[in-house]
């Protein structure tokens, strides 16, 4: 069997057109619970849960399926569905007719497809030679995150711009993406005759389970990304557009500028770490130390400071999320076999988006019982002194780098 034909340059053009699209959602969904329907905190934590449990829910399957079929294939067809539940908010809008409940219906919707797509775009890294692996999954990430950026500020000029037209721009970039993906892994018979709709067998879910469970340094890399999900991303997901609303009195644009901000600070991580000649020599350590410094960046947060200090610290914060992302991308991609990677990745990704639906909805609670002030104050403690028991008890602070490029 001959290499795939893949082209990086394609496969970074489909992340981009993707990203946008998303970047414009992830103003535009929290915005329209509690700036357009009047949701409160707790409400908005739910909201989000139906975006995250059904990603949660069905990415394993999506890991063993994007293993078995030709990715470029899939995904192509997986970007066209998202035209569905976009189509859906147009309508109900245009006809003044949007609720609480379609919103749910549409985040369902789009957290299952988010299940079959991450695994799939983010396995196609495989054909990226090992010793240069941190530098594409840092590319990759720039490339997204800037993107983001982009789609965050169309979304923040929701005012200026109908909501039907930033829903056309998503939909145009979804059909954009699927072209542009099916150019980057193109299909060839001669590769694959796997058929898209094989179905995964519990055998394959199980082994890859095994890669983590017989790993302690691999599982305790599973909780410290679970942990992440529960507490900084709750807070930037719910916390982060409260406190937009309730504490600065701000809109969609003050909103849209502070994820600008801190994809800003993703952005900068990765670029740093795409410049670096080697790879990460102890990179445990740095996931530790990047989760570390999220929770003492929320303390900052929680005294409702003035917009210099606030700007900063979303910066920071962003910068720390960027490097724990490539970070721990970078361990799996060199340390698990490429036979078993997309499904690594999908337990990796359960890990995340299986704490983040829980932590969307406690900071929720937590906002609505005691306050924003307090609820953040809260989970920056518990997540500082996560770390420092990390760092103490766990071999994952001693975790090295290896080579799994031609490990079958």
């Amino acid at each position: 069997m001959t290499s795939p034909i893949f082209s990086i340059q394609y496969y970074l053009a489909a992340i981009g057109t993707n990203s946008i699209a998303t970047g414009i959602h992830s103003v535009l969904f929290p915005w329209l619970v509690i700036g357009v329907l009047g949701a409160s905190a707790s409400q908005l934590g739910l909201a989000q849960m139906a975006i995250l449990l059904p990603n949660t829910i069905f990415l394993l399957f999506g890991g063993v399926i994007s293993d078995r079929v030709h990715r470029g294939t899939w995904l192509s067809l997986l970007y066209m569905l998202y035209i569905i539940p976009l189509s859906m908010l147009w309508w109900f809008y245009e006809f003044n007719t949007l609720t609480f409940q379609l919103l749910l219906l549409s985040g369902v919707m789009c957290g299952f497809l988010n299940a079959f797509v991450q695994p799939a775009r983010e396995s196609l890294l495989v054909f990226t030679p090992s010793q240069v692996m941190h530098q594409s999954v840092a590319k990759s990430i720039v490339v997204k995150f800037i993107a983001q950026g982009v789609g965050f500020g169309f979304a923040g000029l929701l005012g200026y711009i109908d909501l039907p037209v930033l829903l056309g721009t998503q939909i145009f970039m979804f059909g954009l993406s699927s072209f542009l993906i099916s150019r980057a892994h193109r299909f060839n018979e001669n590769l694959s005759k796997k058929n898209i709709a094989s179905k995964p067998s519990w055998k394959d879910i199980k082994n890859a389970l095994t890669l983590f469970v017989d790993n302690q340094s691999f599982l305790h890399l599973l909780f410290l990304v679970f942990a992440t999900g529960l507490l900084p991303f709750g807070v930037y997901l719910v916390g982060l557009p409260v406190l937009v609303q309730q504490v600065y009195d701000g809109g969609a644009m003050l909103l849209a500028g502070l994820q600008v901000l801190f994809t800003c600070g993703i952005i900068s991580a990765n670029v740093a770490v795409a410049r670096r000649v080697n790879d990460f020599v102890n990179p445990g350590k740095l996931m530790v130390i990047s989760f570390f410094w999220r929770g003492t960046l929320f303390s900052f947060a929680a005294l409702s400071p003035p917009f210099w200090i606030l700007f900063s610290v979303i910066f920071l914060w962003g910068f720390s999320t960027g490097l724990s992302i490539v970070v721990g991308r970078t361990i799996l991609h060199n340390n698990i076999s490429v036979s078993y990677r997309a499904r690594a990745l999908s337990i990796y990704q359960i890990s995340l988006v299986g704490g983040t639906p829980l932590g969307a909805w406690l900071c929720g609670v937590l906002i609505h019982s005691l306050g924003i002030n307090i609820a953040f104050v809260l989970i920056s403690s518990i997540t500082v002194i996560l770390a420092i028991a990390v760092s103490l008890f766990s071999p994952l602070w001693e975790l090295k780098t290896t080579d799994s490029y031609n490990k079958e």
